[in-house]
């Protein structure tokens, strides 16, 4: 499974996410680093991007008091939350009058779930593991390879 997979099975979620809280109107995943990970359908990639750069000198602060577990920005309109899950941040926005007990019990019932399922079925896509050249080609070390050195 490639990041392309694992980013659309999140994207799906996040779509059907809606479909069950239709008080959300937008959200989307990323990292501390600004990569995103998925975003919804009605979610535009520029809106996404402006808004990582937004909370990232919030993220630069929070490493003094040990990182954000989750933010809470209520507007007239609407409700921004981010949440921490698996080291990948959640940002949802919802209508003012949202039931946000019901809104984070889903998200973060799913959402988790739905990373721990893609690790089983292949772990770790987000972050590369690679062996070095010289882990790869290295001997093993027995009692006459000792003797040499």
């Amino acid at each position: 499974m490639d990041d392309e997979v694992y980013s659309f099975a999140l994207k799906s979620t996040l779509n059907e996410i809606q479909n069950i809280c239709p008080d959300i109107k937008n959200s989307f995943m990323f990292k501390e680093d600004g990569e995103i990970v998925a975003a919804d359908e009605n979610t535009p990639e520029k809106v996404v991007v402006h808004v990582i750069d937004s909370f990232d000198g919030i993220f630069e602060k929070a490493d003094a008091i040990g990182g954000i577990e989750g933010v809470t920005l209520d507007g007239n309109k609407g409700r921004v939350t981010i949440s921490c899950m698996n080291d990948i941040y959640l940002l949802t926005v919802t209508s003012r009058k949202a039931d946000m007990n019901y809104v984070n019990t889903v998200t973060h019932v799913l959402i988790p779930t739905i990373l721990r399922l893609l690790e089983k079925i292949h772990p770790s896509p987000l972050k590369t593991k690679t062996l070095s050249p010289e882990v790869e080609t290295e001997t093993p070390v027995t009692k006459e390879t000792e003797e040499q050195i």
